[in-house]
């Protein structure tokens, strides 16, 4: 990781890449397991720790970095037809990703579009699935049958 980046920051510009012509909304769960698979597929140094939780992996860094996110005015949250709620960048919080983008290393942004791009292509048992199969030991403690998501 960059010695100018922070977690945060990295979350940041997650949750603002554009991908394709998907809007720029991005779920709980789909924030929390891509940030899952960034320190596992790169090996980032210094980022969020996860434990194994209800829906898998799960670091409560990355809900407190979206709280703090949110009070300063950065993302928002939208609230969906279902339960869901998802996120989303403001204007400040673009302002504030297009200057960190300056920073980022191409290799890691390049990692970071293909993870969003990943997640955003999956449903939620598509997605738990992958991870739970892919790394087993970060299922035990879910409240997912995992049976049911065969």
């Amino acid at each position: 990781m960059s010695n100018t980046l922070s977690k945060k920051d990295i979350l940041l510009v997650f949750i603002d890449l554009p991908v394709d012509d998907a809007p720029k909304l991005v779920s709980p769960i789909q924030i929390m397991k891509a940030m899952f698979l960034l320190k596992e597929e790169t090996k980032i140094q210094d980022f969020y720790e996860f434990i194994p939780y209800l829906y898998g992996p799960c670091s409560f860094e990355v809900y407190s970095d979206l709280i703090s996110l949110k009070e300063e005015n950065l993302i928002e949250d939208v609230q969906s037809p279902f339960s869901w709620k998802y996120y989303k960048v403001t204007a400040k919080g673009n302002e504030v990703t297009n200057r960190l983008l300056k920073s980022f290393d191409n290799t890691l942004l390049q990692k970071l579009k293909e993870i969003k791009m990943f997640v955003l292509s999956k449903t939620f048992p598509e997605l738990l699935r992958y991870v739970y199969e892919k790394y087993p030991a970060y299922a035990e403690k879910t409240v997912i049958n995992l049976g049911a998501l065969k």
